[in-house]
């Protein structure tokens, strides 16, 4: 850590009265400068020292100094910011509430942010409009915050909106539909998103959100198998480049490992073999988990050791070649990553049955990985497109 004023480091002193009386003096001299270091430093402090910064700032508030909180709103921050909403909330009245609308109509961006969290608790209609204004906007926190208060209000209006939005072309239109519709919080609205997953270029955004906000416990109540697996393949598929490791404990890996890996079906066994593939590269070599604190190693491990005891049915996953044109993708990357020339045929079967000039293309890689024939001329005469063609081409 790099505190840089001597109320920041008295605040978080084993000394509880020098930290008190720092947290005191935070606020009576509107101390912005000990407040931000804070939130500088919040992500390499241990959750310990959160809570007693959480706990001396929001005892230290009073009628008196409170307001001091509105210039700290001038750096958001998810962790060390907790207090604010909480000082605002104990001395919520409606001059407050004016003061908060104000704050929410004309303050900075991260001022917005806390003011539109404000409003989820204390939920004042004349709000809306700007809530409504606000919630589509390109600062990604202040969108998510005005969302989820826009649910708290029930608002259909900035719902049906999202709705609207998801018909239209623009894939960043879209994503921003999308995250207005896992923050508004209305868990009818998933199995919507879902079906947006195949085509969007933000997939594994997408369902990395939905997983942070519901996990695999609470899913499994309005979601099925499919839609459930559907989520956990864009996370596994993102592993580990695109995706962080530590969301492997965030988004219970270890639970949906214990549970899909008993099941049969086409989908459950490429989505384990892949996951098993993936772990098993993870744990192979250290680049991957060098910046791991304990926990999520061992939960790492935990996962890669219970995945040892996976075996790929071959034939099952086969199966999968003939689903959508994303799952048949993935399924002749993971036969290709199997080496076992069992699934050939089938592989054999789909590059004579299908017109997709992606799927044509993955063909003619698996047979070129493989070793084995396809007539070129199937191919050739189902490609249109210039680049796919070369591509396809260059497997022969």
């Amino acid at each position: 850590m790099n505190l840089t004023t001597q109320n920041a480091i008295n605040l978080i002193s084993k000394d509880n009265e020098l930290s008190k009386k720092a947290a005191f003096e935070m606020l009576n001299t509107c101390d912005t400068e000990s407040f931000k270091t804070i939130c500088d430093n919040s992500e390499q402090m241990f959750d310990f020292i959160i809570d007693k910064i959480l706990k001396q700032l929001t005892l230290a508030a009073n009628e008196n100094n409170f307001k001091s909180t509105f210039e700290f709103a001038k750096t958001y921050n998810p962790i060390i910011g907790q207090f604010i909403n909480n000082i605002w909330l104990k001395f919520a009245n409606e001059d407050l509430t004016d003061e908060i609308l104000e704050i929410l109509e004309n303050g900075t961006n991260d001022q917005k942010i806390y003011a539109a969290k404000y409003f989820e608790r204390v939920n004042d209609p004349l709000a809306l409009e700007l809530l409504s204004k606000y919630a589509f906007c390109e600062n990604t926190d202040l969108s998510i915050a005005c969302a989820t208060t826009l649910g708290a209000f029930n608002d259909y209006t900035s719902h049906n909106t999202a709705i609207s939005m998801l018909n239209e072309n623009d894939d960043f239109k879209k994503f921003s539909a999308i995250t207005f519709l896992i923050n508004y919080g209305k868990k009818d609205d998933i199995s919507i998103i879902l079906k947006e997953l195949e085509n969007s270029p933000f997939a594994a955004n997408i369902a990395a959100e939905i997983l942070y906000k519901h996990d695999l416990k609470e899913l499994k109540n309005y979601l099925n198998k499919d839609e459930i697996l559907k989520l956990y393949d864009e996370i596994i598929s993102s592993y580990p480049e695109d995706i962080g490791l530590e969301t492997a404990l965030d988004f219970n890996i270890l639970e949906f490992t214990q549970e899909y890996s008993l099941k049969k079906d086409s989908y459950s066994q490429r989505v384990l073999t892949d996951l098993k593939n993936v772990f098993t590269l993870i744990c192979s070599d250290n680049i991957y988990t060098y910046d791991l604190n304990k926990d999520y190693l061992k939960g790492i491990k935990d996962i890669n050791e219970k995945l040892k005891a996976f075996h790929s049915e071959v034939d099952i996953i086969s199966e999968e070649l003939f689903k959508s044109q994303k799952r048949a993708q993935r399924a002749i990357n993971t036969l290709i990553a199997l080496n076992d020339p069992s699934c050939c045929e089938k592989i054999k079967e789909l590059y004579a049955t299908t017109d997709n000039a992606i799927l044509l293309c993955e063909c003619a890689r698996a047979a070129k990985s493989f070793g084995f024939k396809l007539e070129e001329e199937i191919g050739l005469k189902k490609i249109n497109e210039a680049n796919a063609l070369e591509l396809f081409k260059s497997y022969f």
